[in-house]
């Protein structure tokens, strides 16, 4: 103290002596300078900062509604202020570098955070009060989507630099999706309503000859229109989560699921065509039963009668060849619509580099229920679409051929059964009326394994998606079939082999190959008949 004191007083000494003989005041030092030149640039950065807030705010007459700005105007003077901070960060600060020290800019930044948060405070307490009504939540979601792009670009400024966000953009915007997802859902549900109660099963008369049917198509462009309309704001610089687009896309799942499982339960179960077991009478019994089948048989066998059970199995696999052409369309168009949302995360993910974000700091493209799951249910539906088809065909439109015409004793010339005789007629006996002995199960099955391969084989059918394009068709199951027409031998072994070449199993997965779905419904038909001929010969 004593020396500062002694320092002041001979300084102010040698002050009054300079004053006294009329010499100028001394240089400051370098350091001196230093500090006055920091503070200068200091205080004009931070005045000039000031001074075009304010010129932003009569720019666009906020101050009458500083306190109750609209949107747009929000928008607009968050807009302008990312303009002025990229500005201060490129040019003045550079500028200014060698005067002012490294922390002038962020003391500017934080001038304007300061500011922004007291005009935007009110605004943002409203998008996230608790009580927000739903629809509220819905109409916001659209009136303030166009804030987040600049806002979002501001905070990224504004991380870089080691400051805290201007607002939690992410935390305002996630009540306001999940109503968003929430109505999304709704309006699947009315849409699929609509669009099922005009269904009427025709193949739809397009141009590329796909034959599907409408409700399909209406419901995957409700889809990819929905997806392109919720990624809309985040390829402008709006926020996304992968979790948003993991709910967007279950949302889609449970509507196509829904549409399925509809599909199937106005059909009904294969199981639920199946006859009841026959109980089968004593041998000294036959003789009233066998009466009665040699009457019936001659009437059942008729070519009237044979011709109508035929076209109405070739009518049923014509109208359940729409519904599984829809379900193979529906397995292309999910891998159409993952691919969508693969090609829309690079792209936003891309504008996030671009705009300064750290790419390690990214979340990977989404695996969403589109991509792992819903394809394997919808080709699940397939299989079981083809072993209704064979179930309905079999026990339901032939039934009067294949159940009640067949497996009789022949009668003696006392007219009495003889339990020793074979019994006919079989599966491979020769039709009735035919010049060339050809068999009653080609009679019966030649028509609808042929509408088989017509509906569900055209040069038109969309290609698998997860298989070559190039590679030709493999069709063994008819193959099999034919063969064994052509060489007179359609047995019970012949049918189990074709049945077994046409595709295996039933659990087996389908892709959207058209090739497969066809031999998947021929092995419906075929397993269904070997079943029926082994029971009743067993019987």
């Amino acid at each position: 103290t004593i020396r500062t004191a002694a320092g002041s007083r001979a300084a102010a000494a040698a002050e009054a002596e300079r004053k006294g003989k009329g010499l100028p005041p001394p240089l400051p030092t370098a350091e001196e300078l230093s500090v006055l030149l920091a503070e200068q640039a200091r205080s004009l950065l931070r005045t000039s900062a000031a001074r075009r807030w304010e010129c932003r705010l009569q720019k666009l007459e906020l101050h009458a509604a500083l306190h109750d700005l609209r949107p747009a105007q929000l928008v607009e003077l968050t807009e302008l202020l990312y303009q002025d901070a990229v500005l201060e960060a490129t040019v003045f600060a550079p500028a200014f570098a060698p005067y002012a020290s490294a922390d002038t800019l962020d003391s500017v930044l934080r001038l304007w955070s300061g500011r922004w948060r007291a005009v935007s405070s009110s605004a943002m307490e409203h998008l996230q009060d608790a009580a927000l009504s739903a629809s509220d939540k819905m109409d916001a979601l659209g009136e303030w989507a166009p804030l987040w792009p600049p806002l979002e670009s501001l905070n990224r400024l504004y991380v870089a630099r080691g400051l805290p966000r201007l607002a939690d953009v992410y935390g305002i915007v996630e009540p306001l999706m999940a109503e968003y997802t929430a109505n999304l859902t709704t309006r699947f549900d009315d849409e699929l309503e609509a669009a099922w109660q005009r269904e009427r099963w025709e193949a739809m008369g397009l141009a590329d000859g796909h034959r599907h049917a409408a409700v399909v198509w209406d419901l995957f462009t409700l889809f990819s229109s929905s997806l392109d309309v919720f990624f809309e704001p985040a390829r402008h610089g709006g926020p996304m989560l992968a979790e948003w687009v993991e709910t967007v896309a279950a949302r889609c799942f449970f509507i196509l699921n829904k549409f399925v499982n509809r599909m199937r339960q106005e059909l009904g179960s294969d199981a639920s065509l199946l006859p009841p077991k026959p109980s089968y009478p004593e041998l000294q019994d036959l003789g009233g039963l066998t009466k009665g089948f040699a009457t019936g048989i001659k009437s059942l066998l008729a070519e009237q009668g044979r011709k109508k059970s035929v076209l109405q199995a070739a009518n049923t696999v014509g109208a359940l060849c729409v519904r599984l052409h829809s379900l193979s369309f529906c397995i292309a168009q999910l891998d159409a619509l993952s691919a969508m949302i693969d090609d829309s995360w690079a792209a936003l993910v891309a504008r996030r580099v671009a705009d300064g974000a750290s790419a390690a700091e990214e979340e990977p493209s989404p695996t969403t229920i589109l991509h792992a799951g819903a394809p394997e249910a919808v080709a699940a539906s397939c299989a079981e679409l083809c072993w209704f088809l064979g179930a309905k065909v079999v026990y339901q439109d032939l039934k009067g051929p294949l159940f009640d015409e067949l497996y009789c004793r022949e009668r003696d010339v006392s007219g009495k059964v003889d339990p020793r005789s074979p019994l006919k007629p079989t599966l491979s006996s020769p039709s009735a009326g035919s010049a060339d002995g050809t068999p009653l199960l080609v009679e019966l099955l030649e028509e609808v394994l042929g509408k088989l391969g017509e509906d569900l084989l055209s040069d038109s059918a969309p290609p698998s998606p997860t298989r070559d394009a190039s590679r030709a068709p493999a069709s063994p199951g008819i193959a099999v079939a034919m063969s064994g027409r052509e060489h007179g031998r359609w047995s019970s072994s012949v049918l189990a082999e074709a049945a077994a070449e046409a595709g295996g199993g039933g659990g087996a997965q389908l892709e959207a190959d058209n090739s497969e779905l066809r031999d998947a419904a021929v092995r419906g038909v075929l397993v269904a008949v070997v079943q029926v001929e082994a029971e009743s010969q067993e019987a």
